[in-house]
């Protein structure tokens, strides 16, 4: 049994770490887009086009079983494993954690895509965008709506930034205290985010409930099911330790 763990999340890395220490034989991927991946276990980066794609790589690899642990809104990569296990016939789990409750506290307005955004956005607002890098279109038409906009993201955004576009490098995880003060220091009036889940982030959408302040809240993308899915670690470890047995009483 060989398991490719397709990472780009803490919990991912949280994963493949577990695995290996209970003797898994694994590869863990990244894309590697922002920092190096801190596993003890083989590691590759830069995507599967390298090596020819997905299927390619499963192959020439040995991989029996998949783990999709990506980010939750990396629905291409998803898609790409859902294909991918289905072509091979090899057991694919989607390890998704789960996405943040809306608490009576929060004001959110649930969006599906940039354009729903930009219509209902109030015009002369203080805006802080976590919403990972967007393209020139969506920026410069926030920019023209709003009075300022804090782009904050982990690598340097590919867009020209408008003049009244500040642009904040940061890697979670984020306190609460910090993320007050931030929506302080530069008035924000409305956070534009995804509903990533996870607690490595989830300070900004306490600090807005607590101040009152609307968030823009995108809905994360509907993706094709899967025969195994868990929104927790140890649920994905359990399945794998089942696969692991079964495997070797067939032996």
């Amino acid at each position: 049994m060989k398991v490719l763990v397709v990472g780009g999340t803490a919990d991912g890395r949280r994963l493949a770490t577990q695995l290996f220490e209970l003797g898994f034989d694994l590869i863990y991927s990244i894309a590697g887009i922002v920092r190096k991946a801190m596993v003890p276990c083989t590691s590759i980066s830069g995507g599967f086009s390298q090596f020819g794609g997905l299927a390619k790589y499963v192959t020439a690899q040995n991989i029996t079983h998949i783990v999709d642990a990506t980010h939750p809104f990396a629905q291409k990569m998803s898609e790409t494993i859902a294909d991918v296990s289905e072509k091979l016939s090899i057991p694919a789990i989607r390890f998704h954690r789960q996405q943040w409750p809306k608490t009576e506290q929060d004001h959110w307005i649930e969006v599906l895509d940039w354009p729903e955004v930009i219509e209902q956005l109030p015009e002369q607002l203080s805006l802080f965008i976590t919403a990972g890098q967007i393209e020139q279109t969506v920026i410069d038409a926030l920019a023209k709506k709003a009075k300022q906009v804090l782009l904050r993201t982990a690598m340097p955004a590919k867009v020209e930034l408008p003049e009244n576009v500040l642009w904040l490098k940061a890697i979670g995880p984020f306190l609460l205290a910090d993320e007050t003060a931030l929506l302080a220091e530069y008035k924000i009036d409305a956070i534009i985010s995804k509903n990533s889940g996870g607690e490595a982030t989830y300070a900004k959408i306490q600090a807005a409930a607590e101040a009152g302040i609307p968030v823009y809240q995108f809905k994360r993308p509907e993706l094709r099911p899967l025969t195994y899915e868990c929104d927790e670690q140890v649920g994905c470890v359990t399945l794998l330790q089942k696969f692991k047995m079964s495997l070797q009483h067939e032996v």
